[in-house]
């Protein structure tokens, strides 16, 4: 294998996948990225055999081959170079020769026999949606994904896609989350549990301008761009029934701006409990007093000028999940529903309907 890369191109595509690469590793071949020349393109491909990434870049190929070295030490050795092109040739017993500029480099890699294939699966059918949109979705959901490995089926964001509509779920028991976008098309009827590393890796990737393909068979997730590829494997297990979790009607509702509410939360929560940061909304019409406090500090309080018209009610709610909440919307309106003290809460932008996030209230 002998070709030559341009290193914007060579830096870019690498690092599209090396996020992937678990430096600690039961299998040695899993810290590599796997490079084959083929046609015009280097194909790199990285996995930890949940998560695959594979990115083509353009290349003048020699001739074709493949190899696997430290994906962690290629990057470091490609982010350094400073000459335009990159000449990279494999040598006798897996040793792979870089070229760049006045300095040349000679790592030692594994054959490419025994790296795990990355094999999409042939779905019967994708869903095609703006990356915008796609990232939007992760990043109103996939703040709530649990990250208690116990309740695995809550490690990862929940696609679901059904009629003209796609949705994206996230819970880890104390809220959860949810983004829905119509299509105006059909998009079929398949639903999977996307690990969190997936998503993560997902919205790191993706582009401003092109649209992306997303599919799901029985145990695969697919992402599809121009020359990139990523496939996960589905999470198993029982995703709970979350139209049973989001209320349907909310008799308070309170509107305030998602600005002077994310500051003053801020502020408040500063003398909150550090292991709950809770934070106590005491709501009367037309104003909303935030107090923290905490035995060993003091206390802290503010009140804000808020949309309600509604009788007294006093509730906690966890600050950070609060502030992840309204965090998600990009609208400066945004809209917290209350039933009671004890009922959960509900956050949403006063203009966009897809979006909103359930938040359990504590013991004030």
């Amino acid at each position: 294998m002998e070709v030559v890369l341009d290193r914007d191109a060579f830096l870019k595509g690498l690092q599209m996948v090396q996020n992937i690469v678990e430096p600690r590793q039961t299998l040695p071949i899993l810290a590599n990225v796997l490079l084959e020349a083929e046609g015009e393109a280097v194909r790199f491909t990285t996995t930890d055999l949940e998560v695959g990434a594979r990115v083509s870049v353009p290349a003048k190929v020699a001739s074709t081959g493949a190899i696997t070295v430290s994906g962690r030490k290629l990057g470091e050795i490609v982010k350094e170079l400073g000459a335009p092109a990159v000449a990279v040739r494999v040598g006798d017993n897996a040793s792979v020769s870089l070229r760049c500029g006045g300095v040349t480099y000679k790592l030692i890699g594994l054959p490419p026999d025994d790296f795990p294939p990355v094999v999409p699966a042939a779905p019967e059918s994708w869903v095609t949606l703006e990356a915008k949109t796609l990232r939007e979705m992760l990043s109103q959901t996939s703040f709530a994904v649990s990250h208690d490995e116990t309740r695995y089926a809550l490690n990862g964001v929940l696609f679901v896609l059904q009629g003209k509509d796609v949705q994206m779920v996230a819970t880890d028991g104390h809220r959860l989350a949810r983004a829905k976008r119509s299509l105006g098309r059909g998009v079929g009827g398949a639903t999977g549990i996307v690990p969190r590393k997936a998503v993560l890796e997902i919205m790191r990737v993706l582009g401003a301008g092109e649209d992306v393909q997303i599919a799901i068979t029985q145990n695969q997730f697919v992402l599809q761009m121009p020359n990139f590829v990523m496939t996960a494997r589905l999470i198993e297990g029982q995703f709970p029934n979350y139209d049973a979790v989001i209320p349907k009607a909310h008799p308070k509702k309170m509107v305030i701006g998602r600005g002077a509410l994310a500051a003053a939360l801020r502020r408040v929560s500063v003398m909150a409990e550090e292991r709950n940061k809770l934070v106590k909304f005491t709501l009367n019409p037309a104003s909303l007093r935030l107090s923290a406090s905490s035995q060993e500090l003091g206390e802290a309080e503010e009140v804000l000028d808020v949309d309600y018209a509604g009788e007294e009610i006093v509730i906690g709610f966890n600050s950070r999940y609060v502030l992840d909440a309204i965090a998600a919307i990009e609208k400066e309106q945004v809209v917290l529903e209350l039933k009671d003290s004890q009922s959960a809460g509900v956050i949403k932008s006063i203009e966009d309907e897809g979006y909103c996030c359930v938040i359990m209230p504590m013991r004030t």
